[in-house]
This record gives C-alpha cells, structure tokens and sequence, in this order.
C-alpha cells in the first residue's frame, strides 16, 4: 500500500510539473554548427565545469516581432524581453569550445506564435566595462507548446562598447527651426557628433553640421548639446539622427527623432529673462520674423555697456540665450538692476532685470 501511495503521489506530482511546464511553454535551443567569434573563423568558447562559457541568452521579441539592439549596458530595449541565459558548452560536455549549447528553457511568454531568437556574447557576463562582442540569430517563431530549434551557427559581428550612453535624444519644432538636444552619462574615447536628417525614416540622410560638435572624449559625468536646424520648411516632417564617432574611427548611428517644422515668427518680440531675479545665469528669448543684424546688449542702470551677448546675422526664428552674469571681462556683476536691449532691422526693445547674491 505504501508503495501504491508514492507511485501515486510520484505520478501527481510529474503530471503537475507537465501541466505546469505546458501552462508556461518550453522551448528548446540549440546551435549545432557552433556560433563563430567576430574573426569569423574561431568558435566561441565553453566552460562546462565551472559553468561560465560565453553568455547565450534567450530574447522574446516583443510583439512587433523585431529584435531590437542592446543598450549600452546589454540590457534589451524596447519591447524585447529576456527569457533566460545559458553558456557555450552546455550540453555539449565533449566539444566546450567548439561554440555549440543546448538547452530547454520554460517561461510565460512562450506560447504558440511568439517570435525568439539567441544573443550570444563572446564574455561570461554582459560588462559595459571592456569591449563584449555581440551578434543575434534570425528569429524563429514557436509553432507550439513545447517546441524545439537548432539555430545552427551565426557570427558575432556587434560590440557593445559604445563610445556614448545616451540618456536623451529628442528633436523639438520651435518658430522658424528645430532644436535637437541631447544629453550622455558617459562618454568613452568620444571626439563628438554630427547631426543627419532625412525626410522619411528610411530617406537619404543629409548631414547638417560641417564642423564635429565636439565631444567629452573621456567623461563619467552629465554633458548637454544642443543643435538648431533652421534650414526648414514649414509644417514638413524631419527626421533626426544622431552619429557619434570614436577615437578608433567608429560611427554609431541614433535615431531617428522626429518634428514637424512650424512656421517663422510673424512679428519681432523680446522677452521677460527667466528667472527674474537671477543669480548667477538667466535666460533671454528673443524672436525675428526677418533675417537680419542682432544686437542684444546688456547695460547698468547708468546706460553704460556691460556685455554684448550677440552682435552677428541671424535667420528668422525664435532664440533664447543665456547671460552668466559677468562682464566683458568676465567679471561676475554687483547685484542691481541692468537693462537688456535688443535691436534688429530697425526694430528695438528694452527690458529690465535684477541680478541678486
């Protein structure tokens, strides 16, 4: 009797792992052929001892079913989604380092109709540290519950020691032009950015700037940038992509961020500096609706000149500037109330502002 009660309980208990495995989905991968290293010649390598092959990870494409690229830390991005990690080398005890791995993963989102596919890194762990080579296999899609793929081989040709961490990138319309901004984290042999655009998202894209917007180089901390297009026309979309290029020479292409171009300002206008009161900068925002001859210039309240924050041509649009509070010589002024005053094409403004310590 005790015998049929552990046969009973024995076969509960398989039955529910089935029902369990079945309920999730389970899949099995493999890569027969081996996964080739970025020489295209050697195979990745396998550690079945210590367990700590090359990396294989199992993604999930999301539901649009397109395997997007890794972040600068080899995280997934966008809707992919991780499903599980394995090394070279296992289930393949007798070839560890001929590149090949099988085996069975079981998770929620491997159901009948997903769409999968295997990143592979030519490291144990995914280290934004030191250069980790990368490449994706085509995508397969789970014709059922428990289903099982040999993705052969595939060559790993991506690095995801990106030059740049970009924690923004965004495109914006403003009166008369588009500013484009963004800001990085980090920035690792970085000499700078030139900004493209293209007039549809797979357009020829059209260099915009000639001089490379300079870079941190080496920097651990905050940078902003910022560019303005105004060579647009009104109420056309514009696409915006970002290429940052290394000290070894290597572009890296972001994008594209969008704007639909607004029209140029229909009147000439200077605008109240914020904040107001200020110390120890302020911002003054001016509009053109013609090109012309800008001078914006800052006095004391005697009417003597203290700065001259712009004295160039400029194209009809909208501006804003920052004044840092200090002279031509570059001395921080006494606190006090000074004046700013803006004159372009005949049209002049004035306009206070107190500068307070």
């Amino acid at each position: 009797m005790k015998r049929l009660i552990h046969f009973l309980v024995l076969v509960g208990t398989v039955i529910l792992l089935a029902a369990q495995m079945a309920w999730s989905g389970t899949f099995e991968a493999s890569a027969s052929a081996g996964i080739l290293d970025v020489d295209n010649a050697t195979y990745l390598l396998g550690d079945v001892f210590q367990g700590h092959g090359d990396l294989v990870q199992l993604i999930w494409a999301g539901p649009d079913g397109v395997a997007d690229q890794a972040d600068s830390l080899g995280q997934t991005t966008d809707d992919d989604s991780l499903l599980g990690t394995t090394y070279i080398g296992y289930g393949y005890p007798f070839e560890p380092n001929s590149g090949k791995f099988s085996t069975i993963w079981t998770h929620d989102a491997l159901v009948v109709g997903a769409v999968v596919f295997i990143r592979a890194w030519n490291d144990s762990v995914v280290s934004v540290n030191r250069p980790v080579a990368y490449g994706n296999s085509e995508l397969y899609t789970l014709a059922n519950d428990f289903d099982s793929h040999d993705f052969q081989s595939f060559r790993l040709s991506q690095t995801i020691n990106v030059p740049v961490e970009l924690s923004s990138f965004v495109a914006s319309a403003k009166p008369g032009m588009i500013e484009v901004r963004w800001t990085t984290q980090s920035e690792t042999d970085n000499l700078g950015f030139y900004v493209y655009r293209s007039e549809s998202p797979h357009g020829v894209k059209t260099q915009l700037n000639d001089k490379l917007i300079e870079g941190a180089m080496n920097s651990q901390i905050r940078h902003d940038y910022l560019f303005e297009d105004r060579e647009i026309v009104d109420q056309m979309v514009y696409y915006y992509w970002l290429a940052d290029v290394a000290l070894d020479g290597r572009v890296t292409f972001n994008g594209p961020r969008t704007a639909v171009a607004m029209s140029k300002p229909e009147y000439y206008s200077l605008e109240q500096n914020y904040p107001n009161p200020f110390n120890p900068s302020t911002s003054i925002r001016y509009q053109i609706k013609e090109s012309g001859w800008v001078n914006l210039t800052i006095y004391n309240i005697r009417g003597q000149m203290i700065r001259r924050l712009v004295n160039q041509a400029e194209t009809a649009g909208d501006y804003n500037i920052e004044w840092d509070g200090r002279d031509e010589s570059g001395l921080i002024v006494p606190s006090g109330t000074y004046i700013y005053s803006l004159d372009v094409n005949g049209f002049r403004a004035y306009r206070r502002m107190t500068m307070t310590k």
